[in-house]
């Protein structure tokens, strides 16, 4: 999980900057370094959250299944019949 924090968070670092320095150089239009570091912010809490989302997906194909019927494992207290 901490990859996949690092690398959007590096990822989203780089763009945001080259984004808003080209966009600044063509247009002339300055976007704050306030916004920029909130989009960056959002730009890696969205893929954190995507990323673990992926994780788990991935992980559960690896589940198994309890071992025993359905009666055995519902619980320690129930008295088997």
């Amino acid at each position: 999980m901490k990859k996949i924090v690092w690398t959007a968070f590096g990822i989203s670092f780089v763009l945001v900057n080259v984004i808003a320095e080209v966009g600044a150089y063509y247009t002339g239009i300055y976007i704050h370094m306030f916004f920029r570091i909130a989009l960056i912010v959002g730009v890696t809490l969205g893929a954190t959250v995507l990323g673990g989302t992926f994780k788990l997906i991935d992980v559960l194909d690896q589940e198994k299944p309890l071992a025993g019927t359905v009666k055995d494992t519902l619980g320690a207290d129930r008295k088997k019949t």
